[in-house]
């Protein structure tokens, strides 16, 4: 009778492990089933698609659909191997890798997960990524979302203005310091486009009584290191203007 029990126990075994192949997906109530399955849950609950297009291209339709969708983009991370956007809503905490798989191909991560726990909703992660198809069909989705960077001096003296932004309009992505742009009194003038909503400026008057507008963000340019101060540009395609006063 104990060989039948036990028999009859294994049978049982197999078939529940036969149910948890055929599951695209299963979770234990109220705790992860060791780390096999966090793995697995972690993995397979997030969208992911490799779409035509280069990184630039990914990342500006990825900014287009998550402004279509009223989510709030907080940063555009480039890396070497990998660009990585933060975003979020009330309720989620939004990250979305894209990966450069060849010249013309580019694979993107969406993940959704709720704030502060492991819960993830890969029904509005699958919406981003269908949101980044649409956007990547309109052929002008990559050019809208560049903003137009001015500069004015706001100063009765000339100003001598640096900056440092995320370049890459018509060349692979990168950051760049770009001066000294020389304005009069009163002048304004176009110096940059980007799509990053972060710029650095370094701004300074080479009178007497010389002025100086700057940060504790330093970089080397023109041989010489220069502390940059940090703008928050927003997320949008709107000119902006940085001024400078001295009055």
């Amino acid at each position: 009778m104990g060989v039948i029990k036990q028999a009859a126990a294994g049978i049982g075994l197999i078939g529940f492990m036969g149910l948890l192949v055929g599951c695209a997906e299963v979770v234990v109530p109220g705790t992860m089933a060791g780390g096999g399955e966090y793995y697995r849950y972690t993995t397979s609950n997030v969208a992911k698609e490799t779409l035509m297009g280069d990184v630039r291209q990914i990342t500006a339709a990825a900014q287009s659909a998550l402004e279509k969708m009223d989510i709030r983009l907080h940063s555009v991370d480039p890396y070497t191997d990998e660009t990585v956007m933060s975003a979020s809503t009330a309720e989620l905490d939004i990250t979305i890798k894209i990966v450069p798989v060849t010249a013309s191909t580019t694979r993107v991560i969406v993940d959704a997960k709720e704030d502060h726990i492991i819960k993830k909703d890969k029904a509005t992660a699958d919406e981003i990524l269908s949101q980044i198809r649409i956007a990547l069909a309109r052929k002008d989705s990559q050019e809208e979302l560049y903003s137009k960077v001015f500069v004015k001096n706001n100063c009765s003296r000339p100003i001598y203005v640096a900056v440092r932004y995320l370049a890459g309009k018509n060349e692979p992505e990168h950051w760049q310091t770009r001066g000294w742009f020389t304005l009069a009194s009163g002048q304004k003038k176009h110096i940059v486009d980007t799509h990053n909503r972060y710029i650095y400026f370094y701004a300074e008057t080479r009178l007497e009584d010389k002025l100086y507008w700057g940060g504790d963000d330093f970089h080397w340019f023109e041989g010489e290191r220069f502390g940059f101060f940090k703008a928050d540009i927003g997320s949008t395609s709107e000119d902006v203007t940085q001024s400078f006063k001295c009055d």
